[in-house]
């Protein structure tokens, strides 16, 4: 469903840029197959706000922006049914409130201001996973809390009036994680030395470039933001079967035994060059700029590239897809990740789990765990 009611994009009005972007290349046209009518913008800086409005100038087929200094004149500026927004961002701006009531305070006025989803950012640093994760346990335990009101209230009503409405309750009050936790409970990361945060590239423009450049010494196209994120949404977590339910999966062995003489048989032809293969580019372009990374990155793409592409499969909100956190370590013909998990099927309670995937037990899986990246779901 797009969100083509209005929405709020965070605090910070210079992200606005980012994800219209984001949108225009991706989720508006894979996600959000109908345009966006209006955005609403909360920046209490005149000068964010100018700021902003340069950055948009030059871009076309934008919706319709007000921007508001405050919640409060938000609220006063429209209808009391519009404000309910279907999406909801706050984009690096907890992070600049330094007291935790305050900040309670603020995502209570988020979460009051979103009729679907509502998306909480900050940097990715101990202290920004701190943040997300004290807001995610707030907004879960005052819906709980909620919900459990409205089914003592509606206790004493008549069965056909209780069921209804409960029904109408369950619309409204209830909430569940969408990303990038799996799961409601606890996050298993807390009082640990780790914390959860990922990375996403980003280009660089050409003025970052120049003002970012060290003395004779050229600066890559791109940067890693690192960053922490939770998409909370209205609701009850729908109840699906876990994606591995009932699947056998061969082992390396098996796979071999079934396998029929005629995919023996090697064809000869096949193993000697053709003599057409085209040339390979000139390595020695003193315009490129060779980093160690950027090896590691081209040989993984290779990696994966290897086997054909299959049809991926959509993966949905139940409790049976875990987030791989960290990069995958591949050795050999194992893979080890690190998968935030849920540990019952209701998806209340959690777990951090090292996950090691091996060729000889389960060539499909570890197939997947090889083309698996940082962020990605994993199926249990």
């Amino acid at each position: 469903m797009p969100p083509r009611a209005p929405f709020v994009v965070g605090l910070q009005v210079l992200h606005l840029r980012t994800c219209w972007t984001l949108e225009r290349g991706q989720a508006q046209h894979f996600v959000w197959p109908k345009s966006i009518e209006r955005v609403n913008l909360i920046e209490p800086s005149k000068e964010m706000q100018r700021a902003g409005q340069t950055l948009l100038d030059n871009l076309k087929g934008l919706p319709l922006i007000h921007s508001y200094d405050s919640i409060q004149e938000l609220n006063r500026s429209i209808e009391k049914h519009e404000r309910r927004h279907d999406l909801v961002i706050s984009s690096y701006a907890l992070g600049e409130i330094p007291s935790l009531n305050d900040r309670i305070t603020i995502v209570r006025q988020l979460w009051d201001l979103t009729k679907d989803v509502l998306v909480l950012l900050e940097p990715g640093t101990p202290q920004g996973s701190k943040i997300i994760s004290q807001m995610r346990s707030y907004i879960l335990w005052m819906e709980k809390r909620k919900c459990r009101k409205s089914e003592k209230s509606t206790g004493a009503a008549p069965s056909k009036m209780k069921s209804m409405v409960l029904q109408e309750d369950l619309l409204k009050d209830g909430a569940f994680v969408v990303a990038p936790c799996p799961h409601d409970g606890r996050c298993p990361l807390e009082n640990s030395d780790k914390y959860c945060h990922f990375v996403q590239r980003l280009e660089r423009t050409s003025s970052q470039r120049i003002y970012k450049r060290s003395k004779g010494v050229p600066l890559r196209g791109f940067e890693d933001e690192k960053f922490c994120y939770v998409a909370l949404r209205r609701g009850k977590r729908p109840e699906e079967a876990w994606p591995l339910d009932g699947m056998k999966f061969d082992t390396l062995k098996e796979r071999h035994a079934k396998r029929s003489p005629e995919d023996l048989i090697i064809d000869y032809d096949d193993q000697f060059p053709s003599g057409e293969d085209e040339e390979a580019p000139d390595s020695d372009d003193d315009s490129l700029v060779p980093y160690a990374s950027d090896t590691q990155e081209l040989s993984l793409f290779h990696e994966s590239g290897e086997e054909e592409e299959e049809e991926p499969i959509r993966a949905d909100l139940g409790g049976g897809w875990g987030r791989i956190i960290y990069s995958p370590i591949r050795r050999g013909r194992q893979v080890q990740m690190d998968v935030c998990r849920a540990t019952k099927r209701d998806a209340s309670e959690g777990a951090f789990e090292r996950v090691v995937v091996t060729q000889s037990k389960n060539p499909a899986l570890h197939l997947q765990a090889r083309k698996s990246l940082w962020g990605d779901l994993w199926p249990f």
